[in-house]
């Protein structure tokens, strides 16, 4: 059978951490948008996304200055593959309270995801200048300058980074997932194991890393975190994605074709979902089926230069 070609950047994240900078906080004391936004993180602790979207939203147009309602409307489309409207609502965020060093950090996450590279460098650079003991700022600024040649910078920001404390509010998932943008992958790991321990209902350490050992091509370990991730989070596109992908490292070629039809209803337009499809599909023959899924890929981003390899392959 052919050996379909893998898109390297098949992987997303999904630590996103919620978190509420402590710079620039206005003070919404007791008024009815601050019981909505209340309302609203008791339905997304609850894991009812869908109430705590409406929550939040009516929490802005209560006070269209709620900046934290939308920040966390930004992290609900981000964690379903939305990073367009995440990057609305992050926006949203930061015009509220220009002061939100940690709504510029996930704006600038939201528009990397995106590709819009040089928007998400401002970003990043904008939330470190608000705060500079930031974290989770620092080592996104760091990454994107790796990325872009800019090593020395990158490394200075890094090793600041590692001094500096964990947010507040991302518990063991956010401290993993610092940790492995850090280059500390043992770490990482012990901080992903802690938070399943501790918080066992919750999806996001198991999505982690199991994404993490994805990366590492521990296909069956990887495969059954996020099946637990998947189990937690059932309206996750993103979960079934890379739940999608480790079944493809297993070659468990149905399984991946069941999960990447999963992660494509739930959202359409998640490339990485159809293309993971794509490759189920191809891998057991199904040509007409592999090259619908790829085309719907394609059409997304037509930039996918993998994508149009194997679409080639096809005919």
């Amino acid at each position: 059978m052919r050996a379909w070609n893998l898109i390297s950047t098949i992987f997303l994240s999904l630590c996103a951490p919620v978190t509420i900078s402590a710079q620039g906080l206005f003070d919404f004391g007791d008024s009815e948008a601050a019981r909505l936004f209340d309302r609203g993180k008791e339905a997304q602790e609850a894991g009812d996304i869908r109430e705590a979207a409406a929550y939040y939203k009516r929490a802005t147009d209560e006070d269209p200055k709620y900046f934290r309602a939308y920040n966390n409307l930004g992290y609900l489309y981000a964690m379903e593959g939305y990073f367009k409207k995440a990057a609305e609502y992050y926006r949203k965020a930061v015009d509220a309270n220009p002061k939100f060093a940690d709504g510029y950090t996930n704006l600038g996450g939201a528009l990397l995801e995106l590709d819009r590279h040089p928007e998400a460098l401002k970003a990043f650079e904008k939330a470190v200048e608000l705060d500079p003991d930031s974290a989770l700022a620092l080592t996104n600024l760091a990454a994107v300058l790796k990325k872009e040649g800019d090593v020395e910078r990158a490394g200075a920001l890094l090793r600041k980074a590692r001094s500096a404390d964990t947010p507040s509010g991302t518990g063991g998932a956010g401290e993993g997932w610092l940790l492995e943008q850090q280059g500390d992958l043992s770490g990482a790991e012990r901080a992903y194991r802690a938070a399943i321990r501790s918080e066992p209902g919750n999806s996001l350490p198991y999505a982690n890393l199991g994404l993490m050992l994805v990366r590492q091509e521990k296909f069956d370990e990887a495969e059954s975190l996020l099946a637990k991730a998947a189990e937690l989070a059932p309206d996750n596109a993103l979960v079934h994605a890379n739940l999608s992908y480790a079944r493809i490292g297993q070659k468990e070629w149905a399984g991946a074709e069941s999960a990447g039809r999963r992660a494509t209803s739930l959202n359409p337009s998640l490339v990485i979902a159809w293309t993971n499809l794509g490759l189920a599909l191809a891998n057991q023959g199904k040509k007409t089926s592999a090259r619908d899924a790829w085309q719907r890929a394609a059409a997304l981003d037509p930039t996918d230069e993998t994508v149009r390899r194997n679409l080639a392959n096809l005919r």
